[in-house]
């Protein structure tokens, strides 16, 4: 076995061992579902070429982890840790190719033990895998850059179509596929090829049957996707890019963040090195579009993640180039601490307080929450349940699946128009089984009485949440419905 094949075995080893820590922290985490995250699990009940906000990887990740092990919190969860288990893998290898072994162990490395990684393992999201694909296609492209077969034009073909249907934000690799063919002559070559034709056909083949199932439904994740963006409106100001640019070096980790500023510093002169300007490539115009974006309206930080392969690379390489490597074990011992943090602070979700609520109060009471709904809705002889909140929708709708109860949400003000999966998926009708239970965020049972003839109150539900205050809803027994439902009128103002 030669010294590279045992390098490379030792750090998979170490990406191993981490891993195995990460899944046990998320069996002794005491941590609900989060609103995405059961909306996700309740997706994976219903496997479909998309879904009302995402595309439909996510779903389809948790829905082969639960065919394992079940619908646990842990289990709904654990698809996003292993799949951080590989996006290292992918990154060590294309900083192997581009810088050698030694940048590519601290490239490796600091993708594991990046902020943004120890956070996202903990918790279901469609950033994981599409990291993991953007990666894949990363190192794809930079293998076919150096000189590889055609045997890479599938790979980097279908870890974009994958990656695509994973979250739409995979479509910046070909806006920086354009811009490294721009910068490097080499980049130039692979795009500029018809390797780079046959890339684009695998990928739409890949994405072809949710592009059909979009088409089929009135275009609907495309549609939230462009209203997401769009952040409601023009609100100009320096707050939110200044939050942004914030959230970069949380996500990235701070030391090889700021390798990779000194690397695009650099860049500038004549001379810069090829590969750096492909890695600039791959993400400085994903940085420089956001920014913009959180001037305008807003983005959020995690929305440039497709930009942090790139700069875990670049930013080892400049500071191994500069002879600081004691900067990045520094920035890799800092990940080590925030894993630790975070671990512990699963474990102990139920006890923290700050400023007197919960930090946790977001992921805390849904479960027991929905057995109390569930429970009052028996009862009360209730065979469907319509919530008004998107986060009471999922929650019941996940930990109240093994009940004999429907969940419903009030049609949306617009039917045309839904705002969530569930109003698109689940609107109540007058057909709905009934009795059906309300659950309300306010006490007055004046504000069905435009859609059913009978309100009964059936009393106040409090769900512990930790430590703080707790979590209180009213429910309501509604019968002989009005021809058409429509959603109750707004709370009244306290």
């Amino acid at each position: 076995m030669t010294a590279e094949r045992r390098g490379f075995l030792l750090f998979c080893a170490a990406v191993a061992a981490l891993t195995a820590v990460r899944l046990l922290g998320l069996m002794l985490a005491t941590t609900d579902l989060y609103v995405d995250e059961a909306q996700y699990a309740v997706w994976a009940q219903t496997p479909a070429w998309g879904y009302y906000s995402k595309p439909p990887m996510i779903a389809w990740l948790i829905g082969g982890a639960a065919s394992v092990c079940g619908w646990g919190e842990a289990c709904v969860r654990a698809p996003s840790t292993l799949v951080w288990a590989i996006t290292p893998l992918f990154v060590f290898l294309a900083a192997d190719t581009l810088f050698g072994r030694r940048v590519a162990w601290f490239a490796g490395l600091g993708t594991l033990l990046a902020p943004g990684a120890a956070f996202s393992t903990r918790i279901i999201s469609t950033d994981a895998p599409l990291l993991m694909f953007w990666s894949l296609a990363l190192l794809a492209f930079v293998r076919l850059r150096a000189g590889g077969g055609w045997g890479w034009v599938p790979v980097l073909g279908a870890a974009i179509g994958l990656g695509l249907l994973s979250k739409y934000a995979m479509a910046y690799v070909l806006g920086c596929a354009v811009a490294a063919a721009m910068a490097d002559r080499d980049s130039r070559r692979v795009v500029l090829s018809w390797k780079g034709l046959a890339v684009l056909g695998v990928a739409l083949l890949v994405l072809s049957p949710n592009i059909l199932w979009n088409l089929a439904n009135g275009l609907a994740t495309a549609r939230h996707t462009a209203d997401n963006a769009s952040g409601g409106g023009l609100t100009p100001g320096l707050a939110d890019p200044l939050e942004f640019l914030a959230a970069q070096l949380a996500l990235a980790g701070p030391v090889v963040l700021v390798g990779f500023g000194l690397a695009a510093w650099k860049a500038r002169r004549a001379g810069a090195e090829p590969a750096d300007r492909m890695l600039l490539a791959f993400s400085l115009p994903i940085f420089a579009v956001l920014t913009v974006v959180a001037i305008l309206t807003r983005a959020h930080g995690n929305w440039a993640a497709t930009a942090l392969p790139a700069v875990w690379i670049l930013g080892s390489a400049l500071l191994v180039r500069e002879e600081r490597e004691g900067w990045l074990k520094g920035g890799l011992a800092f990940g080590a601490f925030m894993q630790v943090v975070l671990l512990a602070a699963d474990v102990a979700a139920e006890g923290w307080v700050l400023n007197g609520k919960p930090p946790f109060h977001r992921t805390l009471g849904w479960e027991p929450f929905s057995e109390g709904v569930a429970e009052t809705a028996r009862l009360a002889g209730g065979r469907t349940v319509v919530v008004e909140s998107r986060r009471e929708a999922a929650a019941l709708a996940h930990y109240a699946k093994d009940r004999p109860l429907a969940v419903a949400a009030w049609p949306a003000r617009d039917p045309a128009a839904p705002e969530d999966h569930f109003q698109m998926s689940r609107p109540l009708t007058a057909a709905a089984s009934g009795p059906v239970i309300a659950v309300s965020p306010c006490e007055d049972a004046a504000r069905f009485a435009n859609s059913f003839g009978r309100v009964e109150p059936l009393g106040r539900l409090a769900t512990p949440v930790g430590r703080g205050e707790p979590r209180v809803v009213w429910l309501y027994r509604l019968s002989e419905p009005k021809p058409t439902v429509a959603r109750p009128l707004d709370c009244p103002a306290s």
